[in-house]
């Protein structure tokens, strides 16, 4: 799986968006860590997306950004009002040049790459990451010098090439992949289509090779492109702007553009790369929580052990202190410490005293299975106020973790609850054909479907009316959605509307992109629709519920025809005046006559505020 573009795939990109991007105007720039987001106008609003050590591509997904960085508002006070005059790759390199008016832009893509912005003779003006090599600096002031560059195939004559592979004692495919710049997966395949075995050393190529290789570069410059996403077991695994006989075997989809297969791809690699992120989130609060535990376990032990220790030392309080008296008179008479050791332990019959230590003033007894340190210049109370204290420290620090632990136990039952799906956040059903729909409750809810749930493929419905909710349909299959989905879509963005309140029998719906939704300065929760809208008229408001039968009884909610595939067990309603009280018991009357015996125990469990939170508006009648 490619984790960044190459010269080969640049070189086609940078064709294909090349006439998009220039003339643009360049109006706003966001930042989330190394991905920039230039936001152009040119006829049309849309993104210029870079990921800097990936790819870059153009996108018409807005998306939110952390605070700008000082070196995002350095570019914001540079380039925003400036005019895109040019955009074009560096050689056969994975660098991108703009030309802004008077200054330069240019991205490093590739791993440790970077973002610099020049004036017109070259000095750096400011960079995302500032560094020094012993040849080339990337600070202020200094003058930019490009990276080492690699060779590019298309600009070598015959006798070059010839020249280059004679020369080189590399494998065929290291030198197409590191001297020219190509990667490995592009170095393979070429070797693959021209019959040339990638293990081979480039001196040892014979005339009829040099000649094939020669001719396929030449060939490649004006090859007609067929953009094309490559999978293996459902996942996607590479992109490509070609047919490639490697992979004649794999599913694919072939797309219109080649920079819809780029944005494609690196949207998915970015949203792996999250849930990695979040995974390694996860593991790193667990094993902070399982440390946390073990100090707890620890000290809960130590508290016992201090407590029972106190105890113990009033409880024998004689034997501990004739011990502490008598080294106490034999320190007083001048004994050398070898005699008092000795005296000690022919007194102690008992074999109570397990060591002295004169430099630390500690004599250690051991008493029921338990090591007792005491110091021999105190008395038996001070010793016993010692462990006291110490055993209410810890009992403080106890409570303190016990706190934090509890906090803790706190998040993840919400966590528990927020796995239920992320979905089920919002009203949602799944389609006749399969297709996950759902839509929004309130102005915050429909913000959220259309600024972080939906993408380029999906369909936003809307119904025309004031009071709407945005109702999205996940194409996550990435085909053409039937037009039963369709339908089905538009009659659950009718019916969760204003238009159910008014008591109307239908309303109209349409239907765009989600990139023809333009925020602007709305308020929370609306949109402005940009370009053609599909349109259906007089949709019925209408909404099935109907009760699933698993482990337990589950109420579901949507259009007739969708709840009907999952169950025969439902009722329809429509707009009325029944309060949601009185209609969600009527219901669950109906549900009870038509479920069979053995299940009656589940529907009985079943709360009319599950009902009820189904029922648009709280009011409406029972149809059938």
């Amino acid at each position: 799986m490619s984790e960044e573009i190459t010269s080969l795939d640049l070189m086609f990109l940078l064709k294909e968006i090349k006439e998009k991007v220039e003339g643009g105007k360049i109006q706003g720039i966001k930042q989330k860590n190394k991905t920039f987001l230039f936001e152009i106008y040119k006829k049309e609003r849309f993104f210029l997306k870079i990921l800097i050590d990936k790819t870059i591509y153009t996108t018409k997904k807005k998306e939110n950004a952390e605070k700008p960085s000082s070196f995002c508002m350095q570019l914001r006070k540079y380039l925003i009002g400036k005019t895109i005059k040019k955009i074009s790759q560096v050689s056969f390199d994975r660098i991108v040049e703009v030309e802004v008016d008077n200054l330069r832009l240019i991205f490093e893509i590739f791993r440790n790459g970077n973002l610099i912005l020049t004036d017109s003779s070259g000095s750096i003006i400011t960079a995302f990451e500032k560094r020094e090599w012993k040849d080339r600096k990337i600070i202020p002031k200094a003058v930019y010098k490009y990276p080492p560059s690699c060779l590019n195939p298309f600009e070598k004559s015959f006798f070059d090439f010839q020249k280059i592979f004679k020369e080189e004692k590399k494998e065929i495919v290291k030198v197409l992949a590191s001297d020219f710049g190509l990667s490995r997966k592009y170095a393979e395949i070429f070797c693959e289509i021209l019959g040339i075995e990638k293990g081979k050393l480039s001196s040892n190529l014979d005339q009829n090779e040099v000649d094939k290789l020669f001719r396929f570069f030449e060939e490649l410059k004006n090859v007609e492109i067929k953009p094309n996403l490559v999978f293996e077991n459902k996942k996607v695994i590479e992109f490509l702007p070609f047919e490639c006989k490697k992979f004649e075997k794999n599913e694919k989809i072939y797309l219109k553009s080649f920079n819809e297969a780029v944005e494609s791809y690196f949207e998915k690699v970015l949203e792996e790369e999250k849930v990695k992120e979040f995974e390694k989130s996860e593991e790193k609060e667990e094993k902070i929580r399982e440390k946390q535990k073990a100090q707890l376990e620890k000290l809960n032990k130590n508290l016992e052990k201090y407590k029972k220790i106190g105890k113990i030392l009033y409880e024998k309080y004689q034997i501990f202190n004739n011990f502490l008296e008598e080294l106490k008179k034999m320190k007083e008479k001048g004994l050398k410490w070898k005699e008092i050791k000795s005296k000690i332990k022919s007194l102690d019959k008992q074999k109570t005293v397990k060591s002295i230590d004169q430099e630390k003033a500690k004599i250690t007894f051991l008493v029921e299975n338990m090591e007792i340190e005491l110091d021999f210049r105190k008395s038996i109370e001070e010793n016993a106020n010692f462990y006291f204290n110490q055993a209410k420290k810890l009992k403080e620090k106890i409570e303190k973790l016990e706190k934090v632990l509890e906090k803790e136990e706190k998040k993840e039952e919400i966590k528990e609850e927020e796995k239920k799906d992320w979905y089920e956040r919002f009203r949602w059903f799944l389609s006749s054909d399969g297709f996950l729909v759902i839509g929004g409750k309130d102005a915050k809810t429909n913000e959220e479907i259309v600024r972080k749930y939906a993408r380029m493929q999906d369909l936003i419905f809307h119904t025309d009316i004031h009071g709407s909710p945005f109702v999205l349909i996940r194409n996550d299959k990435k085909k053409e959605i039937p037009m039963e989905s369709i339908v089905e879509a538009a009659e659950f963005a009718a019916s969760y509307s204003k238009a159910w309140f008014l008591g109307l029998g239908s309303a109209d719906v349409f239907y765009v992109k989600p990139e023809q939704l333009v925020k602007e300065a709305l308020p929370l929760g609306s949109f402005r629709v940009e370009g053609k809208r599909e349109w259906l008229e007089k949709v019925v408001l209408r909404i099935a519920i109907g009760i699933k039968i698993n482990e337990k009884a589950e109420v579901l909610a949507g259009p007739v025809t969708a709840i009907k595939k999952q169950t025969p067990y439902m009722v329809t309603i429509c707009p009325g005046n029944i309060s949601s009280e009185e209609l969600a018991k009527e219901i669950k009357k109906e549900f009870l006559l038509k479920i069979p015996f053995e299940s009656k125990d589940l529907v009985e469990k079943i709360s009319l505020e599950e009902i009820k939170k189904h029922i648009p508006y709280g009011k409406g009648k029972l149809v059938s």
